[in-house]
């Protein structure tokens, strides 16, 4: 019942027959097809190292733009503390500036009430002299005048008193 069919001395039923240049044309075509897949083998492999070191390329710029924007980030704090640093250190400026001008307009104030106070004080001492010379004069007029009465009264006290020895 059962038949065997031997696989290597018989030919499969609806198998074509090669001839020679056909097999030869065959395995030329073949060897074309390999050298193009060969081709395309060595192009996609070389694309392949060129996405590859694109990839390592992409991961580097990566992980330096990473560094950069923590470096940034860190830079930014820094500038926002030295931005308040300097805002503290300009109202503190100009709070030193109004104080300098508070103390500018009271010196000059003091300067004024100085010129006046001086200037009162030398006409006082104006017209303290004119009074000492007012006196001078009065007690020297007074004295002159206390002279000479007394001139006029040893004239006729004279009399009284005695001869002189």
């Amino acid at each position: 019942m059962s038949e065997t069919k031997p696989i290597a001395t018989q030919a499969p039923p609806t198998a074509k027959k090669w001839d020679l240049n056909s097999l030869l044309a065959k395995v030329l075509e073949l060897q074309d097809a390999l050298v193009a897949a060969q081709e395309s083998n060595l192009l996609l492999s070389a694309q392949t190292r060129e996405l590859e070191r694109m990839a390592r390329d992409s991961e580097d710029l990566k992980a330096e733009l990473t560094a950069q924007g923590l470096l940034l980030a860190d830079k930014s704090k820094e500038n926002k503390l030295l931005h308040q640093e300097l805002s503290r250190v300009a109202t503190l400026l100009d709070s030193k500036i109004q104080e300098a001008e508070e103390l500018k307009i009271t010196l000059t104030d003091v300067s004024h009430q100085l010129r006046t106070r001086e200037a009162e004080r030398d006409k006082l001492a104006v017209m303290f002299n004119e009074m000492e010379n007012e006196t001078k004069r009065a007690l020297q007029a007074a004295h002159e005048a206390l002279e000479d009465n007394a001139q006029r009264d040893i004239g006729w006290l004279r009399h009284f008193k005695g001869k002189p020895s």
